[in-house]
């Protein structure tokens, strides 16, 4: 159970790091493209604001032992606009992710590479700062060292005269979904549909809060039939995400998140409980500040 343990705590860590740099054909495109490509630049900035010189994450078993054979750190670069992460584990192998931001705090690449997949992601903004477009090249690697592409993928976003989302194209191998939303009157995001070929691929839902944060993203379960959540966010006084529940795909398991920040806004620390409560591991972040490594 142990060995278990420590392959999800590892998994775990690698999703806390990479989670803003993924595209997905599994919908929640707003989410996805939008808010968490912003969440990565606020996150840039903060660093920046802090002088941070590096971030080591340190990964914890269930009963508050080290996991062994990991590690992971995030380095900035001296000007913030390339930050690397790396991380080696027994379970995982080695990867790393770079993700590089424009002179406004922008992410604008990111390169995440394992020992046999190179995934790059580009993101092109249009002359008023929104996403125009954002795309995924993954590239096999052979074991003569020779790169093949597998897989890719193009979000090409129009906007409202007034500069809110009214759809996306989703195009992958030649043929392109539409992807269509709706606003609440306070500008949010409510809905977004897929369509193909004029047939609808199903809706993601949001909601918010009375303060315009994100607080659920729903879809319809087939198996269950009815709406379930895909995520669920609850947020501190200081109006930082203090708790995430995440549903596993196809069921109604569940993971929830709670994460602690010090009084910069830098995560300290973060742990994960299944649906029975139990904490199956947590992380605990330390920072090196310029001039005081």
């Amino acid at each position: 159970m142990k060995q278990l343990n420590r392959f999800f705590v590892q998994k775990m860590v690698m999703a806390a790091v990479i989670s803003f740099f993924f595209l997905s054909s599994k919908a929640q495109y707003y989410y996805r493209d939008i808010m968490l490509t912003a969440q990565s630049g606020e996150q840039q900035q903060l660093y920046k604001k802090n002088r941070i010189a590096y971030v080591q994450l340190h990964s914890y078993e269930a009963d508050s032992s080290p996991s062994e054979n990991f590690e992971c750190k995030v380095v900035p670069n001296g000007s913030f606009t390339q930050i690397r992460t790396y991380t080696n584990s027994t379970s995982t192998g080695i990867s790393s992710l770079s993700a590089y931001y424009n002179f406004r705090g922008m992410l604008y690449k990111s390169v995440d590479s394992t020992a046999d997949l190179i995934t790059t992601y580009t993101y092109i903004y249009d002359s008023t700062g929104k996403l125009y477009s954002a795309t995924s090249v993954s590239s096999s690697v052979t074991a003569d060292k020779k790169k093949s592409i597998s897989e890719g993928e193009t979000h090409i976003w129009h906007y409202t005269s007034d500069g809110y989302p009214f759809d996306m194209l989703y195009i992958n191998n030649e043929d392109t979904t539409v992807v269509k939303f709706k606003l609440d009157d306070a500008h949010n995001i409510i809905e977004e549909e897929s369509w193909f070929r004029n047939v609808s691929k199903g809706k993601t839902y949001y909601y918010y809060d009375d303060l315009n944060r994100l607080t659920d993203i729903v879809r319809f379960n087939p198996r269950l039939q009815r709406l379930m959540p895909d995520y669920i966010f609850e947020y501190d006084t200081a109006g930082k995400i203090s708790r995430m529940i995440t549903v596993q795909p196809g069921g109604n398991d569940y993971l929830t998140w709670l994460y602690t920040y010090n009084e910069k806004s830098l995560k300290t620390e973060e742990r994960c409980y299944n649906k029975q409560k139990r904490l199956l591991g947590k992380i605990t972040y330390e920072y090196g500040i310029r001039g005081k490594e």
